[in-house]
């Protein structure tokens, strides 16, 4: 086979491995998995807030409990005394009577918010456990999208493992300065396809007849004709 033929082999190479490493960094299975990563980073941090809150209310129920206890012993030892008979004094009796009223409409307050607190938590806590049954689910699914990632990368590495080992055998048979050649043709063009395959007396690339003469000149071993168009080097396919 001609060398201009072997380094346009080459040149189709090099474009399969570029289509597949922009595949690679591409890949819809990654965009997805990673949409869905950060979906689910975003759905727990909002559930340990939750969480958080729910250990809030908890401390706060534990200390309004405790505080009620308090209260309620108090208002045992004043009721004690005050029906004991042991004040006859009756501005400390009228003092005494006032704090037993203070206290128990302290205890009244603190058993609503005791139940409101509870109301809440009960409430918050079977939204935290829906919320978690959620995440198992959301967590299940990310990592089937993990590994269908993992093996859409392992197959697309593999295929350019391949295409990389046969550019590399191709390259051993071109003769350096045609590859120099190409390598300055293929920058000045910013790296599109500058090889082009004549079939039937059109250029591959850009499409244009090519004229008689050019034809004649491609049946020349040796001969590099370029296409006046879109300057490609032209090489016979027929």
């Amino acid at each position: 086979m001609e060398q201009l033929q072997l380094l346009w082999q080459f040149q189709e190479l090099e474009q399969k491995i570029f289509r597949q490493e922009q595949e690679l960094q591409n890949l819809a299975s990654v965009s997805e998995y990673q949409h869905k990563k950060q979906e689910l980073a975003v759905f727990q941090k909002e559930l340990k807030q939750k969480e958080e809150k729910l250990n809030t209310e908890k401390k706060e129920l534990r200390r309004k409990e405790l505080e009620l206890q308090t209260v309620s012993t108090s208002l045992r030892e004043m009721d004690k005394k005050l029906y004991s008979g042991e004040i006859r004094n009756v501005k400390e009796l009228e003092s005494l009577e006032k704090k037993v009223q203070s206290s128990k409409k302290e205890k009244s307050e603190l058993e609503d918010e005791i139940l409101y607190l509870m109301e809440n938590l009960e409430n918050d806590g079977r939204e935290i456990s829906q919320l978690k049954k959620q995440e198992e689910v959301k967590d299940e699914g990310l990592q089937q999208l993990k590994l269908k990632a993992r093996g859409d990368i392992k197959k697309i590495q593999g295929e350019l493992q391949l295409l990389n080992q046969q550019r590399d055998e191709l390259m051993q048979n071109i003769d350096k300065q045609l590859l120099k050649k190409y390598r300055e043709l293929s920058k000045r063009l910013q790296g599109g396809r500058c090889v082009s395959l004549v079939k039937e007396g059109f250029c591959g690339i850009c499409n244009v007849s090519l004229p008689s003469s050019f034809r004649a000149r491609l049946l020349t071993p040796g001969q590099q004709v370029f296409c006046e168009n879109c300057g490609s080097l032209l090489v016979r396919g027929d």
